[in-house]
């Protein structure tokens, strides 16, 4: 079972570079209507089980039928780049995040993720574009504030990167600011002291990850 389980691995790593590039001939093939949102869901449990290239190889066939409408599209796309960030793919991660946006404008987490990447690419401007605008379609979301507040301090925009940091740990799930990635951000604003990040130990969150 361990051998076949790591054989399939193999073959969709396989894959994986020539279903980025396959055409619309391969879309042809696929005429049921169902088929986008069947291979989308395949897409969806392969990333919930962090198999990252058989994700890639089931958001790609999903994308590829043209069956789509522009909110799932736009998932899919998003979902493929989280994939392509996790398998160090910055650059086609940064095209699909670009095609999320492009197929449903108001995807918050597609313009969120596309301000973090543009951030550390270091196309700063447009990086604050995507963050200003996920802010101001989710302004409860903590997430915006956190990522806008991590491109503040890459622009030396410390009073600025403070309030966002403040405004998105007033805004964050309780405990979540001692995740050792958040905590190390809020700690060096004064945010959180070592006391603050100790006391929820007991009962730790699941590991928080950009959904």
């Amino acid at each position: 079972m361990i051998a076949a389980a790591r054989s399939g691995r193999v073959i969709a790593a396989g894959c994986l570079a020539a279903c980025l590039v396959v055409g619309p001939a391969a879309a042809a093939d696929k005429d049921t209507a169902g088929a986008g949102p069947k291979q989308l869901s395949y897409g969806l449990h392969f990333m919930k089980a962090r198999d990252y290239p058989r994700a890639i190889v089931h958001l790609t066939e999903a994308i590829q039928t043209h069956s789509l409408e522009p909110k799932r599209l736009s998932d899919a796309y998003y979902f493929r780049g989280r994939a392509l960030v996790r398998t160090q793919r910055p650059e086609l991660a940064l095209a699909d995040f670009t095609q999320a946006v492009a197929h449903w404008p108001k995807n918050v987490k597609a313009l969120r993720v596309r301000c973090r990447a543009l951030t550390l690419k270091g196309d700063l401007p447009d990086a604050l574009s995507d963050c200003d605008q996920a802010v101001q379609l989710a302004p409860e979301d903590w997430r915006g504030w956190f990522t806008r507040g991590l491109l503040r301090e890459v622009r030396n925009e410390q009073n600025l990167a403070l309030i966002d940091f403040t405004a998105s740990k007033a805004r964050m799930p309780q405990g979540l600011e001692t995740f050792p990635v958040i905590a190390r951000q809020l700690k060096a604003y004064g945010l959180l002291t070592d006391g603050d990040d100790a006391k929820d130990k007991a009962a730790p969150l699941p590991v928080w990850q950009e959904e």
